[in-house]
């Protein structure tokens, strides 16, 4: 079987793994998916929390082009328990912008 064949058939059994509604095959996409959404939300936090630790910093530019690594790895770091950051910034209306911050076309 040469490679692309083996490519076209994972992608088939992925698809059927997907559109498969057996409960037997849940443990093979919700776990998976789960993590990457972990993972992906992890990486965003991190990111998200270093924008803004560096927006007070003199030169907040060339600190997004030249990351400050230790300041990085600080947030890298703590940036596992990012759901539980996220809810409480949440509820304490500190994750979401006020609408009178957000800026809306002319009609």
């Amino acid at each position: 079987m040469n490679h692309i064949a083996k490519k076209e058939k994972l992608i088939y059994f992925t698809l059927i793994l997907i559109a498969d509604g057996r409960w037997s095959h849940a443990g093979e996409f919700i776990l998976p998916s789960l993590l990457f959404l972990y993972i992906t939300g992890w990486i965003g936090w991190v990111g998200r929390s270093y924008l803004i630790a560096i927006k007070q910093d003199n030169k907040p530019t060339e600190k997004e082009i030249i990351i400050d690594v230790p300041l990085a790895f600080q947030f890298m770091v703590s940036g596992f328990l990012w759901p539980f950051a996220a809810l409480q910034e949440l509820t304490s209306n500190k994750l979401l912008a006020k609408s009178d911050e957000i800026t809306v076309s002319p009609r």
